[in-house]
């Protein structure tokens, strides 16, 4: 056997080693393919009930989907209609506003002007009140005044009236006087007395007056005279007319006369005269003699 045949049967039988390690290798190598295989089909199966499954799940949730964008586009469109009417709310809320804000306004400057005017009227009240009170006052000095004057003229009506019974018993007396003194002055010179001479003695007392001695109760002044009320009347003898002096009984000073003007039982009442009258007052003794 040559060297080359003896290398190609060394090859033939590496070749065939090489052969059969290689179909043991893929004997083997099959069965594993094929457990893949039949695990990848199962695999496969399982994937497409999977693929199944969530395809369906994908068909729900798509009309799910469906359902909530249709749902949503509604509340969009709902939410939107609310937005133009809370738009068209605000802006007749903004018109009100803005139309308030001006009645606001104006309201504000009738306040201002009514607070100026209530202002004003209450300054006017004020001076009118201060004017009232003044007024009041005027009219309650008036009242005062009128009554003092009322007073007044009353006193000055009963002056006047007792003047003018003093004026008529003065005139009454004086004609009296005349007509006695006419008498008297004839009776005198038909006795042969000279009448100046009898008028030339100051008695102090009228002719023929008894001697009567009393005090003065009380002294007053009516208008611009003065008069006294002595202790002595009609059942003393006195008499209107009648003349008395007026003395201190301490000292015996004279004072003045009082003339009776008026009579009652157990008193009377005259006109002072005389340059010491006002130091007259009660207690003073008063006599005709």
């Amino acid at each position: 056997m040559s060297t080359l045949t003896k290398i190609f049967v060394a090859l033939l039988v590496i070749v065939s080693l090489l052969q059969t390690a290689g179909l043991v290798v893929y004997v083997s190598n099959n069965a594993t393919a094929a457990d893949a295989l039949k695990t990848a089909t199962a695999r496969v199966t399982t994937l497409e009930a999977e693929s199944q499954r969530l395809s369906s799940d994908l068909t729900a949730a798509k009309a799910a989907g469906d359902k909530s964008y249709e749902l949503m586009t509604q509340q969009i469109e709902f939410k939107r209609q609310g937005d133009n009417e809370n738009k068209q709310k605000l802006a007749e809320r903004d018109a009100r506003v803005a139309e308030l804000n001006s009645r606001l306004t104006l309201t504000q400057a009738d306040v201002a002007r009514l607070t100026e005017a209530l202002k004003g009227s209450e300054d006017t009240k004020g001076k009118l009140q201060e004017q009232m009170v003044a007024l009041r006052t005027s009219n309650d000095q008036n009242l005062t005044n009128a009554a003092q004057m009322s007073q007044t003229i009353s006193d000055l009506t009963n002056k006047l009236d007792v003047t003018e019974r003093e004026r008529r018993w003065v005139s009454e007396q004086l004609e009296e006087a005349r007509n006695q003194t006419a008498k008297l002055s004839g009776a005198l010179k038909d006795a042969g007395i000279e009448p100046s001479r009898v008028l030339a003695i100051d008695t102090g007392v009228r002719a023929g007056a008894p001697a009567i001695n009393g005090v003065i109760r009380e002294v007053r002044k009516i208008g611009p005279l003065d008069y006294a009320t002595i202790s002595l009347g009609s059942s003393d003898n006195v008499s209107k007319g009648m003349e008395f002096n007026i003395v201190d009984r301490g000292t015996g000073a004279f004072y003045g006369k009082l003339t009776v003007d008026s009579v009652e039982p157990n008193e009377a009442a005259g006109r002072l005269t005389g340059n010491r009258v006002p130091e007259v007052r009660a207690g003073m003794e008063v006599r005709t003699q």
